[in-house]
């Protein structure tokens, strides 16, 4: 579907993520409780979760081990970075806030990352482990830790308009932008850092991947995230397709191409069937690589 440049304004997705037991992104200690961060539901469930902020913490450190040099973190009453989106992938992406004696500057996150919560109410799993003494007869401590294997939504927005885009506001000189190939290619490790995320506590003895196993793209030429609500599964990991079809139906107007990304993980038999022309159905790894095809042709 051919789509003028200016037309598409931002990049939302909604995704599904699948951990078998773990616990990446922990709570409050309760006593010798390591406790899992929670949401209650009107209804009263309890729901997992892995925050929007651990994410952004996993993709950085994604960022960093593809060899991006990220923006120096600045001490202060609230501690911030550089502010200098023109050289720094990180300033760009996610902003920042600088407020000191003159120098009073503010970006913000071109990305928005919804946090990852659980389909499924919590069931009150717990793990056991001593913390063992061997250099002494003292014996050890117990400590429980909350898991949970869960099925989890997640999902995110890209300013498109805005990413490598600078104002004066957010910058010390006049306003000004980053060339196209260097934008695109931030928009790339992005999206690398999106596709192999894995982040959070836990990560020794109780390892979890929180990648996406199935992922709906959706080029939009107004910014609402409405696949956040449109995206889930049943316990067998099975997509609920009537679902997801109905909101990009819905939505359909303000869509410019919508790009799904499929694992063996996730049982997405039913959306393998579609047909339409500006929805395109992929191995997860093909619709990364489309995404980004797509992308630079903005």
């Amino acid at each position: 579907m051919e789509v003028k440049k200016l037309q598409v304004k931002c990049l939302t997705w909604g995704s599904l993520s699948k951990i078998s037991m773990g616990n990446p992104n922990a709570g409050f200690t309760e006593g010798n409780i390591q406790t899992a961060k929670k949401i209650i539901t009107p209804e009263g469930s309890a729901l997992n979760y892995i925050s929007g902020q651990c994410q952004r913490h996993g993709i950085r450190e994604r960022l960093a081990e593809m060899g991006e040099p990220l923006s120096t973190p600045v001490d202060g009453e609230v501690e911030t970075t550089l502010g200098d989106p023109a050289n720094y992938i990180d300033d760009d992406l996610f902003g920042y806030m600088i407020a000191v004696t003159g120098d009073n500057r503010k970006r913000t996150s071109p990305v928005r990352i919804a946090p990852l919560v659980s389909l499924f109410p919590y069931r009150g799993d717990r793990d056991l482990l001593t913390k063992t003494r061997k250099a002494s007869d003292k014996g050890g401590n117990m400590v429980e830790t909350e898991i949970y294997s869960t099925f989890m939504r997640g999902g995110g927005l890209i300013e498109l308009d805005r990413v490598g885009k600078f104002n004066s506001s957010e910058i010390k000189d006049k306003a000004t932008e980053i060339p196209t190939s260097e934008r695109n290619r931030r928009l790339n490790l992005l999206l690398d850092s999106l596709m192999t995320l894995w982040t959070g506590g836990k990560q020794t003895n109780i390892l979890s991947d929180i990648s996406p196993k199935f992922i709906v793209f959706s080029f939009q030429t107004i910014k609402l995230p409405f696949l956040l609500e449109a995206v889930s599964c049943d316990v067998k990991g099975k997509v609920d397709a009537a679902k997801l079809l109905d909101s990009l139906s819905n939505y359909s107007t303000v869509t410019a191409q919508v790009i799904i990304g499929t694992t063996g993980v996730i049982d997405s038999s039913e959306i393998k069937a579609i047909t339409r022309d500006d929805i395109q159905v992929l191995p997860i790894a093909e619709a990364f690589a489309r995404v980004k095809n797509y992308l630079s042709k903005l």
